[in-house]
């Protein structure tokens, strides 16, 4: 008989083990696909896609984290993704702002 707490901690080792897989086999060769096309000339597009797999990711590994009881993990990865995604954006962000600076100093 495997203890309840040993049962959760191979469904999230399996889980991650999916999750791995299915980025390798079909998230990454869509986005590799979606290179090819027009769609990535757009300046914001790729940061877009990008920081929205990321927080889609973030919500899945949380919501399996706390149910299997392990809440505070779940907000660690999900503040760390956030963190990260702001990280992604920060170049473009200081671009935007230099922009800004133009406009509002003579």
């Amino acid at each position: 008989m495997v203890s309840p707490a040993l049962h959760r901690l191979l469904a999230i080792v399996f889980f991650f083990i999916l999750c791995s897989y299915l980025m390798m086999q079909v998230v990454i060769p869509f986005f590799q696909r979606l290179r090819t096309f027009y769609l990535f000339d757009l300046p914001y597009l790729p940061l877009i896609l990008g920081s929205s797999l990321l927080y889609l990711c973030s919500i899945i590994v949380s919501q399996v984290l706390e149910d299997n009881d392990y809440g505070s993990i779940a907000l660690i990865s999900h503040l760390a993704i956030k963190i990260w995604i702001i990280t992604l954006w920060l170049d473009k962000l200081g671009e935007l702002l230099k922009q800004w600076e133009k406009l509002l100093v003579p």
